[in-house]
């Protein structure tokens, strides 16, 4: 037992340190912004540049977890994501830039079907929704030690120190962790079945025909939507319409993180405890949450720190403490046999969402000239989500039975 929390722990951490590069990058953004001399609608493209990537190798990187296991396909991810981060921290103009966060996010997008598939190899059903919640805290930390200390590297050294940093950062598990991650070296689970599914086993893709499916992918697409919308221009509104400098919109941005963090560790355990066979309606919570900060946040202006540091936390909370549920829904729902395969379909639906979204968002601040409205459609996107999950919930539930 204590040899699988062990790994939990070196997992978390080396998803941690891949979380500093690639959601390092939002706080950055004013940075970018005078650095390139982007416009409101050009910043759209930044954060979806690392997730594009995502749409195309995802479930290819769910079945390189599947057959080659995890130490090969996670490590193998982070070195692509260094390696791509470092380049693009040379990039003599914004379009190269981009294109090296494109390559960075293809090794990103197998981290995530890769820890999918860790989770259901090394824990019972009982205790998944804690282990998810403990490995995406590894995220959030990431994305709140980030925007504490990248704003600060890129205000005394430049921007491109910074990504530097990011880069280094993400390589740290490749370099550290190849030996200690050895029992998840093979592709076999440690206490799977002989038989494993192969790509084309028509159970395998049994849930394109599972509408109750199709319905938590879908809404997975939206709250990537609302997540990619609130990492691309939360520093900008701190900056743009509440009058906070660059350092302190990284400090609305790190609160946010902390508020993801937590409802993501604390969401996972009451999953374990209470309604285990209702995941489902952690959703609902986390979508609920959500619409009603960015209501406040169209509604209302909030400048005082200290208030809008909750209001950051808590929309935290509705944008990012909603993933680690729906990844172990995702996970049970593959089973031994396609856990890592259908981990990808869900990060490829996410990553749908966080490529429209910042650019929705964008089109229309530009639009509007004005916070409000943004934050009013994403507002309603949230219970939309929250309105879908809870018709469909029972169904969805019902579908997490191994293939």
């Amino acid at each position: 037992m204590a040899a699988r929390w062990f790994l939990l722990a070196v997992l978390t951490a080396s998803y941690g340190a891949g979380a500093f590069g690639m959601l390092g990058i939002s706080p950055l953004s004013p940075s970018l912004v005078e650095g390139f001399a982007l416009s409101r609608l050009q910043v759209a493209f930044i954060v979806p540049s690392i997730y594009v990537g995502g749409l195309f190798f995802s479930m290819p990187g769910g079945r390189l977890a599947d057959r080659l296991g995890v130490r090969t396909s996670l490590l193998g991810g982070l070195a692509l994501g260094a390696a791509g981060l470092v380049a693009g921290a040379w990039a003599p103009g914004f379009h190269t830039f981009l294109f090296a966060l494109f390559v960075a996010g293809i090794g990103w997008s197998v981290v995530n079907p890769a820890l999918g598939r860790a989770i259901v190899d090394l824990f019972p059903a009982g205790e998944r929704g804690i282990a998810m919640g403990i490995k995406q805290m590894g995220l959030t930390l990431g994305g709140f030690v980030a925007a504490l200390v990248l704003p600060a590297i890129a205000a005394a050294l430049g921007w491109r120190a910074a990504i530097v940093t990011c880069g280094a950062v993400v390589a740290v598990p490749v370099a550290l962790t190849w030996r200690t991650l050895a029992p998840l070296g093979s592709g076999a689970a440690p206490n799977a079945p002989a038989a494993v599914a192969t790509a084309g086993d028509a159970a395998t893709w049994s849930w394109l025909r599972r509408p109750a499916l199709l319905v938590f992918f879908a809404s997975g697409l939206i709250l990537g939507m609302v997540q990619a919308a609130v990492l691309s221009y939360l520093p900008l509104y701190a900056v743009q319409a509440l009058g906070f400098d660059a350092i302190g919109a990284g400090l609305l941005v790190a609160c946010s993180q902390a508020g993801g963090a937590m409802s993501r560790l604390i969401l996972g355990a009451a999953s374990d405890r209470w309604l285990t066979g209702r995941r489902s309606l952690w959703l609902a919570l986390t979508g609920a949450i959500g619409a009603i900060i960015f209501a406040t946040y169209a509604a209302w202006s909030v400048r005082a720190p200290w208030l809008a540091g909750v209001l950051a936390f808590a929309s935290g909370v509705g944008a990012y403490g909603w993933v680690g549920i729906f990844f172990i829904v995702s996970a049970e729902v593959g089973g031994q046999r396609a856990a890592g395969l259908l981990s990808g379909v869900a990060f490829a639906a996410i990553v749908v969402g966080l490529l429209v979204g910042p650019a929705v968002f964008g089109l229309l601040l530009v639009r509007s000239d004005s916070y409000a409205l943004p934050w009013t459609v994403f507002a309603t996107l949230a219970v939309l989500v929250t309105v879908a999950t809870l018709v469909a919930g029972p169904a969805i539930d019902r579908e997490r039975e191994p293939f």
